[in-house]
This record gives structure tokens, sequence and C-alpha cells, in this order.
């Protein structure tokens, strides 16, 4: 269902609305590998949209069953790595907001 949404904002080809959007990947999974290649795939969709994947380690959080409770993560080494994260993706989209905006498509005027 993920794939699909992202096919349609995807479209028209190089005008996806993610582009140059800073993204970030998290995954998680009752297996111990957390989900890595689900997170390669969407990792590689999301450059193909040509999004801004935020640049870090690879968050990925396996066996969830015992790091997660009520919704929230109670491993305290996962939490900071999210935690990290999720302060990379606030710093980058606070750049994007203090960027001087320049026009998307070098020809189309608006």
């Amino acid at each position: 269902m993920l794939k699909n949404a992202l096919d349609w904002v995807s479209r028209p080809s190089g005008q996806s609305v993610l582009r140059d959007k800073p993204s970030l990947i998290i995954s998680n999974s009752p297996a111990f590998t957390g989900g890595v290649r689900a997170q390669a795939q969407l990792n590689e969709t999301l450059l193909a949209m040509h999004a801004r994947v935020v640049a870090g380690k690879q968050i990925v959080i396996g066996g969830v069953a015992d790091k997660f409770r009520d919704g929230l993560i109670i491993n305290a080494a996962d939490l900071s790595i999210a935690k990290s994260a999720v302060e990379r993706l606030a710093q980058a989209c606070a750049a994007l907001e203090s960027a001087p905006q320049t026009p998307r498509f070098a020809g189309v005027q608006s």
C-alpha cells in the first residue's frame, strides 16, 4: 500500500511532491533484521523521486515485541538512535525553510 501511494505522489514524472523534501526512514519488525530489506527498497524509491533522504545511520529496530510497550519505544538504545534521526530530519526541514526559494523547473514560469 505504501509503494502504491508513493507511485501516485511521484507523478507526473520528475515532478513529485516529495522532490527536494527531507525524508527519514525508520523501519521495525518482529524479526531481528528490523525490516532492513523494506527500508532499502523505500530508500531506492525516495531517491528515484528526488526526495532528500536524511543522511546518517539506518534506523532499523528488530525484535519489536521486546522493545515497544503501548506504542512507545522502551529500549533506551533504540530510542536514542531514533531521537537522533528525528533531530537530523528537523534540522533538514529547518534548513529547507530558511533556504532562498528558487524555481523548481528551469524554463517553467509560474
